[in-house]
């Protein structure tokens, strides 16, 4: 497969049976380099942040910063009910940058029906299949 193909090239017939179903988007490869890169751009400076961190002020500086991260990232409201993490925007600096995600996927400006909270809860919970309730 040339690394600078979109999506992979198939030749044969996919053999659902034996491979499960296929998935086109997980052979999928970034079309240029530099996608890449942009891609990891974020993860790679944070872990680097933390690393120059760790070295500067010994390990348990980035440990304290995780434990914070993952305190602000736990939800804070049921489900169906929409929540702004503004504690954890804040703390990593979202809060500064404004991109296409802050106005493209906002569930407001869906056509599509929105789901009822029981079905979200029932799925959550585990209480019923979720395809059976329209959920993905």
């Amino acid at each position: 497969m040339d690394r600078h193909a979109a999506l992979p090239l198939q030749n044969t017939p996919h053999d659902t049976l034996r491979e499960g179903l296929s998935c086109l988007k997980a052979g999928a490869s970034y079309a240029h380099p530099v996608e890449a890169i942009q891609a990891n751009n974020a993860a790679t400076r944070r872990e680097t942040a933390t690393k120059m961190l760790g070295n500067l002020y010994g390990g348990a500086v980035p440990a304290k910063l995780a434990i914070e991260e993952q305190i602000l990232s736990r939800p804070g409201r049921l489900p169906g009910i929409p929540s702004s993490r503004l504690g954890l925007d804040s703390y990593t600096g979202a809060l500064d940058e404004f991109s296409f995600e802050h106005f493209l996927g906002d569930p407001h400006n869906s056509e599509a029906p929105p789901i009822d909270l029981h079905s979200q809860m029932e799925a959550t919970l585990g209480l019923s299949k979720p395809t059976l309730r329209g959920l993905p």
